[in-house]
């Protein structure tokens, strides 16, 4: 018998049957817990496991009551007197959640400065969607409706771009959604018809917001209205946009903008710019941005910007470029009965008009080949702010990033043929966001 401890080593360590296994297993676990640890995104949500969103609540009603509206909203027995008065609750704390949002932005981005709140006529812009969506009468009952309650600029948009970067900053957000309540008090004021188109209608689907991944939002107005757009906004004169830029402290213009905005307009209003572009498949759009803004590497517009694609239009169906291969500004033909009654979507704090049809509208604008939006997450091929193609180009299962992103979840009750949308984060105890509207089928979602 061995008594002697460093006897029982020198065998133990000698012994290649017994520290070559050992030797074995600790590699298999070091191997494991490094892919574990690979796997898990730190982030200043996920780090919060199970524990409510970090949002300083003002809102007038919970979550659960905006939920309990809705069901109302859409249930075919309310009385119209009774929807009217629901849809000004919802309308109400619509307004709540974007004073919020533009009080947080202010303070983050402009010190809050004065000129910042007055950029963003609140009224105004409630205003003009509730008046194309009130619920006048019974034919106007409401097809569609939803908030994205608990949404925080600082938190979502910081989680955003921590994980896929894009370089759209919470600031660079903030002025694309500015510039984007503008351009749509202006084509309300105008009386042009819009809705969401491309990457914007995937995002509004997917994530009820701008892809967290893109840099600018996309919308198709009829080509008849397009002699309206430039009307209504200041042009840029392509021939002179190479002039010198005068540069003031309040703001900054160039000597080829010709003014035609109204006088009485706000000042963020009269700096915003149509610009007519003709891209390399000689496909027209109308690119609008501030002139407040940076201008982008060998070009003559600015970013963040709205791209505005015009539509070609008949008796039954519209259409524009059928026969181009290509996602930039195209769209296949589709019934007008399957784009109207247009719906309202959330587009983060906004509300925005959206196709009615999902699927057959997806199929037509968005030429995906064998892919599925709900599936295949893809990265931007384009960097609109630097005007150059991406470096880098992924595309993964979008159930990959499910514990990276707010995904939305949906649901369909065949009897009553509505669909139910919730913004869902498995880190969270809250959904952010809830969205329900009159559906014919269900949108297969894979997530």
């Amino acid at each position: 018998m061995y008594t002697n401890p460093v006897i029982y080593a020198r065998l133990i360590i000698n012994n290649r049957r017994f520290w070559i296994p050992c030797m074995f297993l600790f590699c298999l676990c070091a191997i494991t817990i490094a892919i574990q640890q690979s796997d898990k995104v730190e982030t200043p949500i996920s780090t919060q496991v199970l524990q409510d969103f970090p949002y300083s609540l003002s809102n007038s009603l919970s979550y659960n009551e905006v939920k309990l509206l809705l069901d109302q909203l859409f249930n075919s027995e309310t009385s119209l007197l009774n929807i009217q008065s629901i849809w000004n609750k919802l309308i109400e704390v619509w307004r709540e959640i974007l004073t919020k949002f533009l009080r947080d932005a202010c303070e983050l981005c402009h010190q809050n400065d004065s000129y910042c709140y007055e950029s963003i006529d609140i009224n105004r812009y409630i205003y003009y969607i509730n008046e194309s969506f009130y619920p006048i009468n019974e034919i106007k009952r409401p097809v569609g409706m939803g908030i994205y309650y608990y949404f925080d600029l600082k938190t979502l948009r910081s989680v955003n771009n921590s994980i896929l970067p894009t370089d759209v900053s919470q600031c660079d957000y903030f002025h694309m959604i500015q510039l984007m309540m503008n351009v749509q008090i202006i084509l309300h004021q105008s009386q042009i018809k819009y809705f969401l188109t491309k990457g914007t209608l995937i995002g509004v689907l997917r994530h009820h917001d701008v892809i967290p991944w893109d840099t600018d939002i996309d919308l198709f107005i009829p080509s008849s209205a397009t002699q309206k757009i430039l009307r209504a906004f200041r042009q840029l004169d392509s021939l002179s946009t190479k002039l010198p830029l005068k540069t003031t402290a309040a703001t900054t213009t160039t000597e080829s903008s010709t003014a035609r905005a109204p006088k009485d307009r706000p000042s963020f209003q009269n700096d915003l710019i149509v610009y007519r572009f003709i891209n390399v498949h000689k496909v027209t759009s109308y690119k609008i941005f501030s002139l407040r803004s940076p201008i982008v590497n060998r070009t003559n517009y600015r970013w963040p910007k709205i791209d505005i694609f015009p539509y070609e239009e008949n008796a039954t169906h519209i259409y524009a470029y059928p026969k181009h291969q290509h996602n930039l500004g195209t769209m296949n033909y589709i019934a007008k009965t399957n784009v109207e009654p247009i719906y309202l979507r959330i587009l983060g704090p906004l509300l925005v008009p959206s196709p009615r049809n999902l699927r057959l509208s997806i199929k037509a604008m968005i030429k995906l080949g064998r892919s599925n939006v709900f599936y295949a997450c893809e990265g931007n091929t384009f960097l609109h702010r630097y005007n150059r193609g991406s470096v880098e180009t992924w595309r993964i299962p979008c159930k990959e990033l499910q514990n990276s992103y707010p995904l939305v979840k949906n649901e369909r009750n065949a009897t009553s043929s509505l669909c139910f949308e919730e913004l869902k984060f498995p880190h969270l105890n809250q959904s952010l966001s809830l969205y329900k509207y009159r559906c014919e089928e269900d949108l297969q979602r894979t997530l």
